[in-house]
Formats: C-alpha cells, structure tokens, sequence
C-alpha cells in the first residue's frame, strides 16, 4: 500500500482521530493488519501499518545479547510505541500523554499534538502533525527551492549502473 495526500482532521474531546476512509479502504487485513502502531518522532508521530511495524520490529530485536545502541533503539522504540485499533467509525483514540493539553503528558516525547491535525501520507506510513507546524514546515521546504529540488533529485534518480567489466 502507498500513502499519499494529505488530510485535515479534528482530534475530538476524547482524543479520537478519524483515519481517513481512503486509507482504511486501501488497508489489505493480510498484508497490512487493520490498526497502526504510533511512533513518536521529533517534529511529527508516525502512524505505522500494524503488519509494517512488526516487519520493521523483527529487523531489530533478533537475539539475547544486545550491544549497548541496540538497547537504546529498541527501548525507545517499543516504549514509546502504541497499538491503535480502529473502532467501527474508524478512528483511533490519540493517548492523552501525546496531546498539548494533557495533564500528564510524556515527558520525553517532543512532538505533541493540538486538536486541529493534518495526516500527511509517506509512502508506506502516516505522519500526524500539528496543523499549524505542517504549515510552517512546507514553507520552510518551499523556501529552500534549491535544497528540495537537489533531495528530490537524490531521492528519484536512478541508481548508477554498474561500472563494466574488463573482457
């Protein structure tokens, strides 16, 4: 499944947060599962596939002995993490730690969430962001013409083809 578009959305009074029908229409139960994992990031919270997160999980938590920076990603990452199931509506409910309004909000989660968001698709995931932050980052982006267009650049050229071989 490939995410694309961007969604405006209120987060109600009891954190629930509508995913949007294109979405969950689009969601395959057997290959993407029927809920997300959220993920905290610095800006943003991702919105995470169940069956992607869990592909991407089993990458990182193979084996008893872990080096040091493995245990770090690993319990920042799984304690941070939440499982969100869609109700029948489809909405998820946001937990109250996430939200700027919350009496006991995760302290050591950076990106917190106003009521007024904007779901922004990312290929294989969802980005929820704060309307107003979304806002200012795309002039940002926007304003920096030349850096944009050399990532992109980056981003969807070919890989170079393979230097030939002497005969």
């Amino acid at each position: 499944m490939v995410i694309t578009d961007r969604y405006d959305h209120l987060i109600d009074d009891k954190g629930r947060l509508a995913i949007p029908s294109q979405i969950r229409n689009a969601m395959d139960p057997q290959e993407d599962g029927t809920g997300f994992y959220l993920v905290p990031d610095i800006r943003y919270l991702q919105l995470i596939p169940e069956k992607l997160f869990k592909k991407l999980a089993a990458n990182i938590t193979a084996g008893l002995a872990l080096n040091p920076e493995a245990a770090k990603v690993r319990r920042m990452l799984f304690g941070s993490a939440t499982y969100l199931e869609p109700d029948k509506q489809g909405r998820v409910i946001i937990p109250e730690r996430f939200m700027a309004d919350a009496k006991k909000r995760d302290p050591f989660t950076q990106a917190v969430l106003e009521r007024e968001v904007t779901l922004v698709g990312n290929n294989d995931r969802l980005e929820l962001w704060n309307r107003a932050d979304l806002d200012a980052h795309m002039r940002e982006l926007l304003a920096d013409r030349l850096s944009l267009q050399a990532a992109m650049q980056q981003v969807f050229s070919a890989p170079p083809a393979p230097a030939p071989t002497p005969a």
